[in-house]
């Protein structure tokens, strides 16, 4: 264990971002009346201005509180990644309503959770997605909501009437919040109930750090459900910036990415390892690097450490920003990566962000120098989960090396952390996995294959040896392979779908009379049928 004595700067920052009472849109605001003719927003083709984009946002506010949306209500906003979307998340926070963003390609089911788990009573729909907020809405229970029409090709779906609406969530997120969705151990997807303030203290933060100003453009490639995009939109609009929305469809071809980064004059972009990977290795950078870019970060996954290095190399002076921190906590430490560090050293994921206070606890809930489990307190930290429309805080108090006692969240990461404060991954203490960049439970998936019929048992697991990180689910059914991977594609997202489905006669064990989740990920045991 380590000493307590002068400590305080290894778990807690000494400068903060006061962001209390900071509301989201008002950042979209206060640019506004800063330089109203400066660009907000580029997307499909068309640029916004702060003035333009705030005045709309003001008047399909006005829509909603007409169409029944109180403060603290909540609401869905299901619309492609553009102009509708972002248009729609603004008017629900300024309308007061707690927004989640959902993903138009889940499978109706699936959103369906979601409504029913975040109590959300309406659903923002653009018009290109109704069809599918129809279904999702009649899986949810409301198999003909009321339509009301708004502007801008947006839709206000009702999936509960106003008598049915869940009790309002307590302060401060009863005048509205942010919800994003995440893979649960439960098959249900969990919804993280953010405050304003706990986003905008991390969008006020970054844009600081990344220097970001009314002359950048910032580059938004996530979709909106992602948690990487609360930088694209907020922090962008705390400094004046203007967003560029990338399509989606370039996202899978990254030469066409490298293309777009210079094309759109990019000076910001935040993304995960994998595509700054593939931009590396199949993309051509290394041959054509964006001349705007000024800045660069990225989150979600570990970085492989030679693509890393040849990265800061070609890089040079521009900052390169490793962002740590799971849903529940945004970002809650960060690193500048040392333009020397090579692949034989090790990375840390840095220090806690300002306002936020980091430390790895053992099993007894002790300050370790580690290896033990990541935990998080402070300005960043969720409000908790949204399940069967109340709230559920996960959190505990937890009593830190400094001797303080804080509210703070088990991150289920493993780590170790030094004497100065830097944390170091090492890796996992459940079944969760990342694929680019997307937190997945295994457990999750492993539901929704034992959902299916025809299927007995099954287990889900995370490859290793040649198909290291690729998902795979062992299964014992009476169904071909072919079948059961087409039942899953109607309840799973693309991104969590196996890469393999095997049907198998037997299920290893070990000595415990469970079922051998490492011989299965080391191919060790496994009878085919």
């Amino acid at each position: 264990m380590s000493s307590t004595a002068d400590t305080t700067d290894t778990v807690n920052s000494t400068e903060s971002t006061d962001s209390t009472g900071i509301r989201l849109d008002a950042l979209l605001a206060a640019s506004a009346l800063r330089h109203p003719g400066r660009p907000a927003l580029i997307a499909e083709g068309r640029t916004w201005t702060y003035a333009e984009l705030d005045s709309t946002v003001d008047a399909l506010a006005r829509q909603l509180t007409v169409a029944g949306v109180a403060p603290g209500d909540r609401v869905g906003v299901y619309a492609a990644k553009g102009t509708a979307a972002v248009l729609g998340l603004y008017a629900g926070l300024r309308a007061g309503a707690v927004v989640a963003p959902l993903d138009v390609a889940d499978p109706p089911a699936r959103t369906a959770h979601m409504v029913r788990g975040g109590g959300i009573s309406l659903l923002l729909a653009a018009d290109r997605a109704l069809p599918g907020a129809r279904r999702a809405a009649a899986e949810a229970g409301t198999p003909e909501p009321a339509e009301d029409p708004l502007d801008h090709g947006l839709n206000a779906l009702r999936t509960l009437p106003p008598a049915a609406k869940p009790r309002p969530l307590p302060a401060p997120t009863d005048r509205g919040g942010y919800v994003l969705f995440t893979s649960g151990s439960t098959g249900r997807p969990k919804g993280v109930l953010l405050s304003h303030a706990n986003v905008a203290h991390f969008a006020l933060w970054a844009a600081a750090e990344l220097g970001l100003t009314e002359a950048d453009r910032v580059g938004s490639q996530a979709a909106l459900t992602f948690d990487l995009t609360t930088f694209d939109l907020f922090s962008t609009a705390a400094a004046g910036a203007c967003a560029v929305l990338m399509p989606d469809v370039l996202r899978s071809f990254p030469r066409d990415v490298v293309g777009w980064l210079a094309e759109q004059r990019i000076t910001a972009f935040y993304a995960v390892p994998s595509l700054w990977q593939g931009m590396l290795e199949q993309g051509g950078i290394a041959e054509r690097f964006p001349a705007a870019l000024r800045v660069a970060a990225f989150a979600g996954e570990p970085f492989a450490p030679r693509p890393l290095e040849r990265y800061l190399r070609l890089l040079g002076d521009v900052p390169f920003y490793n962002l740590y921190g799971p849903t529940e906590t945004n970002v809650c430490t960060y690193s500048r990566v040392p333009a020397d560090w090579t692949a034989d050293q090790e990375i840390t994921i840095g220090r806690a962000v300002p306002g936020d206070a980091v430390d790895v606890l053992d099993e007894d809930g002790r300050p370790t120098d580690g290896p033990g489990e990541i935990h998080v307190a402070g300005a960043t930290v969720f409000q908790g989960y949204l399940q069967d429309g109340g709230l559920v805080d996960p959190t505990r108090t937890a009593v830190f090396r400094d001797g303080v006692a804080r509210r703070a969240y088990a991150t289920g990461d493993l780590g170790r952390i030094a004497g100065d404060g830097r944390v170091f991954l090492r890796g996992r203490a459940d079944s969760q996995v990342k694929r680019r960049g997307h937190r997945i439970d295994l457990l999750d998936v492993e539901a929704a294959v034992l959902g299916l019929p025809r299927v007995t048992a099954a287990a889900v697991v995370a490859k290793d040896g040649p198909h290291h990180g690729e998902i795979w689910a062992y299964v014992l059914a009476d169904a071909p392979e072919t079948e059961l991977l087409a039942g899953l594609r109607g309840v799973l997202p693309l991104r969590m779908l196996p890469d393999r489905v095997v049907v198998t006669g037997t299920l290893p064990v070990n000595a415990r009379g469970k079922v051998d989740r490492r011989a299965l990920a080391a191919d060790t045991g496994i009878a085919t049928v």
